[in-house]
């Protein structure tokens, strides 16, 4: 039986000890289920949850001595997984993807490796099988030399149409189940696949991605799964889901009411637009009856030029009304906010801030809690911004760990940075970083 060996990438190059938050990689848990339904052996090598190295990772290979190898690439890890493939110590076909190879296959192409490399622009799971069976039916993308570029669109036939019939077998997320914010054992789903929003700093913003249509499962679909982790899992206590459409409206609402009043047992926490709740405020209250616990809300910017600036379509008092809300219902609410975006100035800053502390100052009024998660802008290929930021003729460096940021354990994944955009210096854009990170400590 042929061995293939998934990757699910570090960010860092050396082994670290620290404790990351983590989240369990659902996409290659998907393509491990249908590579082993194809009649591969099948490792899921989790880098980041097994804390490996760059070094640990090709020893890792070696003694595997796979036929196949593939690994997942992001902005931050470029390098990193550049010098992976380029280094196998073994013969191998190698497979790259992620959401960032539709925006750098052109640079991928021009990695050295004698082994042959397939590149994937797109979601994996049905297309991967195919090419190792050497049943792959449609054309290549392009070609250069070793290299191939193959991509999955609504228009092929590997396209994951209807996602609610696609199966995970999680006998691959080893140890998935993490201690979350609450000190509750939580796994991981996911509900649909695509984004409505067109966010100028994100690589899954609907602008860049109309070649794929946006996906939902069925209640009972989601419904199954969390049976399924409960048969697994007997003593889980809280579900996330990792993506923003699973609350995109009044009718959603209801939908995720019908699905958890099942589950009496479990909390769970979600992501949602501010605006998904904003024309359906009354309905919030139904979220904390089936034990919503929190809700992830990207912020971003607290000043409406910024917000315009990066496509971040709903207003600051649209923020404001969304979360009191949801504080008011007694569900807690993590807010995201990033500062450096290009053109932003301290005035722009202080409005965040600004935000930051008016959203906490409300919190202290309702039996819902607050807390910020705050990132420095990072251009992502292939996104608005960053071919906005290339086209101006600025270098946009690798990303690289930035320690005067660290602010808290769990947090190191997030100090990364490659290049400061805004009008404001290095001092002063790390300054409000961290003070708003810190707000929950006044």
């Amino acid at each position: 039986m042929k061995r293939f060996v998934l990757v699910n990438s570090p960010i860092y190059w050396e082994t670290t000890s620290e404790e990351e938050e983590y989240l369990s990689p659902l996409g290659l848990g998907y393509i491990a289920t249908y590579l082993k339904k194809a009649g591969l052996e099948v490792i899921l090598l989790d880098c980041v949850k097994e804390k490996l190295g760059v070094a640990d990772i090709l020893k890792q290979i070696s003694l595997l001595n796979p036929e196949f190898v593939g690994i997942n690439v992001f902005t931050q890890n470029y390098e990193l997984v550049k010098h992976i493939i380029e280094k196998i110590p073994v013969k191998c076909e190698c497979f790259v993807g992620g959401q960032v190879v539709k925006s750098i296959y052109g640079n991928i192409l021009d990695w050295k490796t004698s082994n042959k490399l397939n590149i994937i622009i797109g979601e994996g799971e049905f297309i991967i099988p195919d090419i190792v069976l050497e049943r792959f039916e449609e054309k290549i993308f392009c070609q250069r030399d070793n290299k191939l570029v193959y991509k999955v669109d609504k228009h092929s036939q590997y396209f994951p149409d209807e996602i609610s019939n696609i199966y995970l077998d999680r006998e691959f997320l080893k140890n998935e189940v993490i201690v979350n914010h609450y000190g509750e054992k939580e796994a991981s789903i996911v509900t649909s696949r695509g984004c409505a929003y067109d966010c100028a700093f994100c690589g899954g913003a609907r602008g860049l991605n109309q070649d794929i249509t946006i996906r939902m499962r069925s209640a009972e679909s989601i419904r199954n799964e969390i049976k399924e982790l409960f048969d697994l899992y007997p003593d889980l206590q809280s579900i996330r889901i990792l993506d923003d459409l699973f609350l995109r409206n009044e009718v959603s609402i209801r939908q995720a009411s019908n699905i958890f009043e099942e589950f009496q047992q479990l909390h769970w926490r979600g992501m949602v637009h501010a605006l998904s709740l904003a024309n359906c405020l009354d309905k919030v209250e139904i979220l904390k009856k089936c034990n919503c616990k929190e809700l992830f809300i990207g912020i971003e910017s607290g000043s409406d030029t910024i917000r315009k600036r990066i496509n971040k379509v709903g207003s600051i008092s649209d923020i404001i009304k969304v979360i009191s809300k949801i504080l008011e219902c007694g569900i807690d609410v993590k807010g995201y906010f990033m500062y450096g975006f290009p053109d932003e100035s301290r005035e722009h800053m202080e409005e965040t801030y600004d935000l930051a502390c008016k959203i906490k100052k409300i919190s202290e009024m309702y039996a819902g809690t607050f807390r910020p998660s705050v990132f420095q802008f990072r251009p992502y290929h292939g996104t608005k911004l960053y071919n906005e930021i290339a086209q101006s003729g600025i270098e946009i460096p690798n990303c690289l760990y930035n320690a005067s940021v660290y602010t808290a354990e769990g947090r190191g994944q997030f100090n990364f940075s490659s290049g400061n955009y805004s009008k404001v210096s290095d001092e002063i854009l790390e300054e409000y970083i961290i003070k708003t990170q810190k707000i929950m400590e006044a």
